[in-house]
């Protein structure tokens, strides 16, 4: 994988990592679909699509109008389509685990990033 290409899996595990931190601090919780979810998730877009657009480029992969918007608009579902157009079905396939995977990878980021954001409240409430 190209250093580019793990620039933006990088930028999207910050994204992740950060937002439920940021959500604690100034609100005292994660909550599910609250704003910081939302702008959080919207945010996670860019580097998501920046990924598959390099992709596209390094596997010389032509995608049309109409995987490209899903990408945008539904990744989870157009990325495994993405992969096995590009791959064909076995190679796709496990690129399609691999997603899977980093998504799990994903979700617990996200653990994390309440967890801390939840120690840092904690600690900061002791002192003041």
């Amino acid at each position: 994988m190209n250093r580019r290409k793990r620039c933006a899996l990088a930028l999207l595990a910050a994204i992740t990592l950060v937002t439920p931190i940021v959500e604690t601090l100034t609100t005292g919780r994660v909550e599910p679909f609250s704003n910081f979810d939302l702008g959080g998730s919207f945010l996670s877009l860019l580097p998501i699509y920046w990924w598959y657009h390099l992709d596209k480029d390094e596997t010389g992969y032509r995608a049309g109008p109409l995987l490209n918007v899903g990408v945008a608009a539904l990744a989870i579902v157009a990325l495994p389509v993405y992969f096995v157009r590009s791959r064909g079905w076995k190679r796709g396939g496990v690129i399609s685990l691999y997603a899977l995977g980093v998504l799990g990878v994903l979700y617990l980021l996200e653990m994390l990033g309440e967890v801390i954001g939840e120690t840092i409240a904690g600690i900061g409430g002791r002192f003041t």
